[in-house]
């Protein structure tokens, strides 16, 4: 399957990490999400209900970016994949790439992060 539909940049403020100052304060995290579905219905359709919303997807995500409370920036990825395939049994593959933009080390560094891939 070659169609995809993704969100892109989305950056959202949470609790994720394994230091003490990351677990009392939210820090900003980037979202980039893309998933596996087939559009031929909606092509021929031009209707949304023959496709996946991507603003629902964005929804999920950053619910549980702003909601959650992750000491791993991979179980934070993991979470976000699956939702993705639970908000529509179209959806075949998920992959996430969750961005630390302000990550705890001592280098300049645009972002830290993980990109992880789950499949129905």
């Amino acid at each position: 399957m070659s169609d995809q539909i993704f969100v892109q940049g989305l950056i959202v403020n949470g609790i994720c990490g394994c230091l003490p100052e990351e677990r009392t304060a939210a820090q900003p995290f980037q979202v980039d999400l893309t998933v596996d579905v087939d559009m031929d219905a909606a092509a021929a359709s031009d209707d949304l209900v023959d496709t996946v919303n991507y603003a629902d997807l964005a929804d999920r995500a950053a619910h549980l970016v702003a909601t959650g409370n992750f000491f791993l920036v991979e179980a934070l990825a993991d979470a976000i994949g699956r939702s993705a395939l639970e908000a529509d049994r179209r959806i075949r593959r998920a992959t996430v790439t969750v961005t630390k933009l302000h990550p705890p080390i001592t280098h300049v560094v645009a972002g830290v992060g993980v990109t992880r891939t789950v499949m129905a």
